[in-house]
């Protein structure tokens, strides 16, 4: 296939300005050592196998493996034998904007939210594609991957709406969800929270606050949001904010206590303890072994 400006982000971690869909078909995957992301990676095998390491520990991949990575879950290759897979990144902005209504979707809510975020996974999924599933998922990466020769905003609902199936097609691969009870009204409130702290996890959020943005009451919000995200919402926006920060820290020379700052944390401690409990190593070692060769300011 032709060059296109996911290899950028693929290989140096940065979306080329104003793409927040981008996708790439790499038939001959080589090495690459462990890595995270600072966007939604969806991975698909279609040829070959490789040592998959993974933040919930190493695998082999073969034809029809999937993968969900939100940022943080990192994971590499080695002892690659042809392998060949497609990859999709997309802006967690999104979420809060052109795929909030997934929110309320049992299966799509399960894919990007509470699967995800559920403490077990650490922000990784992993599906097996049936041989019907997987044609049609490449027929959606192939029309994705042409569309990254062209100028984003033009094609911006074409890109959206090829994401959209190719999420739909992964969420029905899942286990089916237990149901619940949809509350009255429907989740509107939830999709606002979402696209609030999406689009600002720095700000300083409290529960209070935004129940009143929303006008539900706390108890309401967090037993809603509970029940689609799978978290409360004030530890969705702590996760958010780790989710800000693997990207400072693996792609800026910043102190550590600027990046707590940055992310809503001024307590360089406290930042420290957060993200050690969800990633199981300091922000300066996380940094260390993921990094772009950037030299911290201090350490964490």
């Amino acid at each position: 296939m032709s060059s296109s400006p996911y290899e950028k982000l693929a290989w140096d971690r940065h979306f080329r300005r104003g793409h927040a869909i981008q996708a790439l078909f790499q038939p001959r995957q080589l090495e690459y050592p462990v890595h995270d992301h600072q966007f939604i990676e969806v991975m698909v095998v279609v040829g070959g196998s490789c040592l998959h390491r993974t933040v919930l520990g190493p695998g082999r991949l073969q034809r029809g493996d999937a993968f969900l990575f939100r940022p943080g879950a990192w994971h590499g290759f080695t002892n690659c034998r042809s392998l060949a897979i497609y990859n999709c990144g997309f802006d967690l902005a999104i979420l809060g904007r052109e795929l909030a209504w997934m929110i309320d979707d049992p299966s799509l809510g399960r894919l990007l939210w509470a699967l995800p975020l559920a403490a077990a996974q650490r922000g990784l999924v992993q599906m097996r594609l049936s041989a019907a599933d997987l044609a049609e998922a490449v027929r959606v990466l192939d029309a994705l991957c042409a569309l990254s020769d062209f100028e984003y905003t033009s094609y911006r609902a074409d890109h959206t709406g090829l994401l959209s199936q190719l999420l739909g097609l992964l969420a029905r691969t899942l286990p089916a969800p237990p149901r619940r009870k949809r509350s009255a009204p429907p989740q509107h409130a939830i999709q606002e929270a979402l696209r609030l702290i999406d689009g600002d996890p720095a700000y300083p959020w409290s529960l209070p606050e935004l129940s009143a943005r929303l006008a539900i009451t706390p108890p309401a919000l967090v037993r809603r949001f509970h029940a689609v995200a799978g978290l409360p919402p004030m530890a969705y926006v702590a996760r958010r904010r780790l989710e800000l920060a693997t990207g400072w820290l693996t792609n800026s020379d910043l102190s550590i206590g600027e990046i707590g700052n940055r992310v809503g944390w001024p307590d360089a401690n406290y930042f420290t303890r957060r993200f050690r409990g969800m990633f199981g190593m300091s922000p300066t070692a996380y940094r260390h072994r993921f990094g772009t060769g950037a030299q911290p300011h201090s350490t964490g």
